[in-house]
């Protein structure tokens, strides 16, 4: 019984040794400035499309996205969070005899700022800008009418949004990261008549710092 009880007692001082150990090579991570790069994918939808007087609401579609980030200290646990990123949003309808599917390309920079809630957990939020890059849409109506177009002329070419979340560190070099992101500004141009199409979803990742 005696052995049994030291054996426990030595498993649970390793066990606590090993946490403190992983928290304190977390904490010394956050203090310093690092880089990385960060991939995943997410489920956009573009809110809700005029067709013929009414108003439809888009179905997400599945993108990916990958890039580039930085976490600089700010000092008190907050944190300067800086990315660039491409991605892929758009939406798809099918309603009422119309199927519509759009994948829109965009750089991302979202302008984050972190506040780090324990050594390992990131609360971050903040504004981010969208460049874009491309567009593929396709279409087809019950009546056999089909079409597709990769012009870009009626999209806007840059759009402001932001982006809210949270960020988990599994080890020092290894994330995940899961975020809410809107644009606040249409997708589309003023002449186009589509107010209430603007792009938000989200989205999930895998990082790994430097």
């Amino acid at each position: 019984m005696k052995k049994l009880f030291i054996i426990g007692l030595g498993l649970t001082v390793s066990s606590l040794a090993f946490k403190a150990n992983a928290q304190t090579s977390q904490s010394a991570a956050n203090d310093k400035m690092s880089f990385g790069i960060r991939a995943g994918a997410n489920l956009m939808n573009m809110g809700k499309i005029q067709w013929g007087g009414q108003d439809y609401s888009t179905d997400s579609r599945v993108g990916f996205q990958a890039g580039i980030y930085a976490d600089l200290p700010m000092g008190g646990g907050f944190a300067f969070l800086p990315e660039a990123m491409f991605i892929q949003k758009g939406a798809k309808l099918s309603e009422n005899g119309v199927d519509f599917d759009t994948k829109v390309s965009y750089i991302d920079v979202p302008v984050l700022i972190g506040y780090k809630a324990t050594p390992e957990l990131t609360v971050f939020a903040g504004p981010q800008v969208s460049f874009l890059l491309s567009q593929k849409s396709t279409g087809a109506l019950n009546n056999g009418i089909e079409g597709e177009s990769t012009d870009t002329e009626n999209f806007s070419k840059s759009l402001a949004g932001g982006a809210v979340g949270l960020g988990y560190s599994i080890t020092p070099n290894i994330n995940v990261n899961a975020r809410y992101m809107m644009d606040f500004q249409k997708a589309l141009k003023d002449d186009v008549n589509q107010d209430k199409i603007k792009n938000k979803g989200f989205a999930l990742s895998l990082g790994y710092t430097f």
